[in-house]
């Protein structure tokens, strides 16, 4: 009989075959190939003497005292009820006779069911460890998943933070803007004032200056103040002003028969100049005074007592 595979490739089944656990058509090869090669057939039996030594290596565990006693009370039951005339003899039927071959001799079988036995206790004994190593693992990996909780509520709350200071900053940056707006606005009103003076003294139909006095000083503010010959409008230029305090504006006030009339506020520049257009509601020659406070953003209705400059039209 030719063997389909060599040598090299059956002598890695046999420790299967031996432990019964090969497919139907790889162990036919290999049953094939022992029939011809006298040192697999050796190496075989090696193997199946080998693993059935192996029951002998497991230590033998008594079974828990109640499995035992449970396991005699059913065998004393059946011995009971088995008497002669209750036991029916089984029925036998004659097989034809078959010739043995020469892996189910009584020695073989011995040999493959001492290494079946054997393989059983020790796959028993590799479950065995395998599951305290399994527990191991899953306590390690239980322990890697809190430290993983762990560092994704710290970035979390890093995130967190991050985000209110993102929320503050963004909030700043408002405030800016906003801040940079009024300054715009302010800039474009200094703009037009500018343009108003130009247009006085390119005319001549503006009054005589008033000038107004901040202090006896020599560094005092000084302010003067024009009118139209229309009556409805006035020009007043201050310089010397320092800025105004935060959240504080400089307001203008003129007097007209004895009434006090809020006009305009503003604001100076590093310089401490400023050109204010006001729009009159009567006649400039009725007006007997004004002068400059510092208010709120915003104005007031009535005059503060932080008078900075004050003087009477001409």
């Amino acid at each position: 009989m030719t063997d389909p595979r060599n040598h090299e490739a059956i002598s890695p089944d046999l420790a299967g075959y031996a432990l019964d656990a090969l497919e139907d058509e790889e162990r036919d090869l290999v049953e094939a190939h022992l029939t011809e090669c006298a040192e697999c057939t050796s190496e075989l039996e090696e193997l199946m003497e080998g693993a059935a030594s192996l029951a002998f290596a497991v230590p033998p565990v008594a079974p828990p005292a109640a499995l035992a006693d449970r396991i005699n009370t059913v065998i004393d039951a059946e011995i009971a009820l088995a008497t002669p005339e209750t036991i029916t003899p089984p029925a036998f039927t004659m097989a034809p006779p078959r010739r043995t071959p020469w892996y189910a001799s009584p020695r073989l079988a011995w040999g493959v069911s001492s290494g079946l036995a054997a393989a059983f206790v020790g796959v028993v004994a590799i479950a065995a460890v395998t599951g305290i190593q399994l527990n191991d693992r899953v306590d390690e990996l239980e322990a890697q998943v809190a430290i993983q909780d762990s560092n994704i509520n710290t970035v979390s709350a890093s995130l967190t933070g991050m985000e209110l200071d993102a929320e503050r900053a963004l909030d700043d940056e408002v405030q800016q803007v906003s801040l940079l707006q009024e300054s715009a606005d302010t800039l474009e009103q200094q703009v037009n004032d500018l343009r108003w003076l130009q247009y006085v003294t390119s005319t001549g139909a503006w009054s005589t200056p008033s000038f107004f006095s901040g202090g006896q000083q020599p560094q005092a503010p000084q302010g003067m103040l024009i009118t139209h010959a229309s009556g409805e409008e006035a020009l007043l230029m201050v310089n010397g002003l320092a800025p105004a305090p935060v959240g504080m504006e400089y307001q203008v006030w003129l007097t007209y028969e004895g009434i006090v009339i809020p006009g305009r506020t503003f604001t100076v520049d590093r310089n401490g100049y400023a050109v204010v257009k006001l729009d009159l509601s009567g006649d400039a020659t009725e007006y007997i005074g004004a002068s400059v406070t510092v208010e709120p953003v915003g104005g007031s209705v009535l005059p503060s007592d932080l008078v900075v400059l004050e003087g009477t039209p001409q």
